[in-house]
């Protein structure tokens, strides 16, 4: 075991930025605690009441982390070691500690190819301990970076270590898929190994934590016919104590068909320490709809059993996606999402993919506040305009909210990366959504055809609607997520659309407004 404190000098690198207001009803940037156009930030943690972990890294190369307050203050920053492949995102706390599962990329390290790293949080010192790799079916380097998105990692309450990861012998052998789970002691030594061979789907596995800590599940393709995934739980020992058959597969009356919940590309899996559950959020294509997606979440109890699950997070206009989550003391869920691809940068992308430009991340943020339930409380959108944002990580405040961090980007590259904090207040209060940025309704598809539809949260709200001589040619209540008008006898052009809130209570606010365009349906 080796200790090591790795400083790097950032300070000409990293900025805190704040919000900058605009000449219209709302200011068109976020609530910004943190920008910089050289350090990206890929993963956020929270770690106490006022600060919280911020890993990312240069364009060079550079690996960072940096310790933060939630407002934007910058209190420590290290550089850690470069050429690994880090995997941030499936760390946990241990022992007053920040503990991840870190893989050395090429042989130019002084660090062995598998480490535990722990990080202080107090001041970012950095202990870490080589695990014994030797014996393994694990091509080293090449398999590991090519299978980066298929390595998972567990720790379990008695400082053991739980990986699974692709076996490639298996597959040059036979072309059969198969995966490896390997447990190692707290001192780095393999006690325990275990195969899953002849997986006959896509190469695909998702391993996470038992409610328990000491056990794990794995998520591995159904070898039968069909598409659908099994939930193996295993115990300390890795051996299988249930098998939960197509796990996360829902019927859906509506389309007559099953929804997956789990799925081959899950964003996340995630066990909610606060409630025991363990929580599941994916995209799904419903039929008839090819190149549309739109999120489901669900919820599952001790024994992997579904609970709990919610169609249609975001109710998209093009592909959408669930992005992440994280879980508030109180039972809040905090889910991180894009949405709506804009039609008027539609040429300019297919422009840029004909001229062989990588593509860019054209979204909008889309978050998401729900009970432990997925009942939906509230939820809040950010279309800005000229550029878009590549959501990558949330975590929740310990005072309520969440951040979020996320890059931003035009049709000409990257602009910068920033992180955005979002207050309790913005899922309950119009004034201070607008004030941070943030939309708390929108029309979409616009420009649409004989449908316009109003996606907001709020309650005892209605909708009117203009002409573009300000004549009211429509008004209706808004008793669903989601309000589908018919616009079948409006003609082609511009419509305002007006959302009020509090029309029960005898004070009526002006909650959103926009513009609508119909355009003529050519058959």
């Amino acid at each position: 075991m080796k200790t090591t404190r790795l400083y790097l000098l950032l300070a000409f690198l990293l900025m805190a930025g704040g919000a900058t207001m605009q000449a219209q009803e709302y200011p068109e940037e976020l609530a910004t605690i943190y920008t910089s156009e050289d350090v990206w930030i890929k993963v956020v943690k929270s770690i106490e009441e006022n600060a919280f972990l911020a890993f990312g890294g240069t364009d060079t190369g550079n690996r960072v982390l940096m310790k933060m307050t939630y407002v934007g203050e910058i209190l420590d920053s290290i550089g850690l070691p470069n050429n690994r492949l880090e995997y941030w995102g499936q760390g946990n706390f241990m022992n007053g500690k920040f503990r991840y599962v870190s893989f050395r990329a090429d042989d130019n390290d002084t660090l062995p190819l598998l480490c535990v790293m722990d990080v202080n949080t107090n001041d970012l010192s950095l202990t870490y301990t080589g695990y014994n790799w030797e014996g393994l079916d694990f091509d080293h380097p090449s398999i590991t970076t090519y299978y980066r998105n298929q390595i998972y990692s567990v720790f379990s309450n008695d400082g053991g270590l739980i990986l699974s990861y692709p076996v490639d012998s298996l597959w040059m052998i036979n072309q059969m898929e198969s995966m490896h789970i390997v447990k190692f002691n707290d001192q780095g030594n393999v006690v325990k190994e275990r195969i899953f061979p002849d997986l006959r789907v896509t190469l695909t596995n998702f391993l996470f934590s038992s409610p328990d800590s000491l056990g794990c599940r794995i998520i591995l393709g159904n070898p039968g016919e069909g598409y659908s995934f099994d939930c193996h739980i295993l115990d300390e020992d890795l051996n299988t104590v249930s098998i939960v058959e197509q796990a996360g597969m829902i019927y859906y009356p509506p389309a007559s068909r099953w929804l997956y919940s789990i799925s081959e590309a899950p964003t996340e899996i995630s066990l909610n320490s606060n409630n025991g559950r363990t929580y599941s959020i994916s995209s799904e294509t419903p039929d008839g709809e090819k190149g549309n997606s739109d999120v489901i979440m669900a919820s599952f109890d001790e024994d992997f059993n579904l609970i709990h699950w919610n169609w249609g997070v975001v109710n998209p206009e093009g592909n959408d996606e669930g992005f992440g989550m994280c879980f508030g003391a109180n039972g809040e869920i905090y889910m991180l999402g894009w949405m709506d691809v804009r039609p008027s940068f539609k040429n300019e992308i297919e422009e840029r993919r004909n001229d062989g430009v990588k593509d860019m991340d054209f979204y909008n943020l889309y978050v998401g506040y729900m009970d432990e339930d997925l009942n939906k409380l509230s939820e809040i959108y950010f279309k800005p305009d000229g550029y878009y944002l590549g959501p990558l990580d949330i975590a929740v405040c310990p005072d309520g909210g969440c951040i979020v961090c996320s890059n931003r980007s035009k049709t000409t590259g990257y602009v910068d990366y920033c992180i955005f904090r979002i207050t309790p207040e913005d899922f309950w209060n119009v004034e201070e959504a607008h004030s941070h940025g943030f939309a708390v309704a929108t029309a979409y598809p616009n420009p649409g055809g004989n449908t316009l539809n109003i996606r907001t949260a709020l309650q005892n709200a209605i909708v009117e609607v203009y002409d573009i001589n300000g004549r009211l040619i429509h008004s209706q209540a808004l008793t669903e997520n989601v309000t589908e008008i018919d616009a079948t006898d409006w003609g082609a052009g511009v419509y305002v659309w007006k959302v009020y809130a509090g029309v029960s209570t005898g004070s009526t606010t002006l909650a959103e407004t926009g513009k609508w365009i119909k355009e003529l349906d050519i058959y």
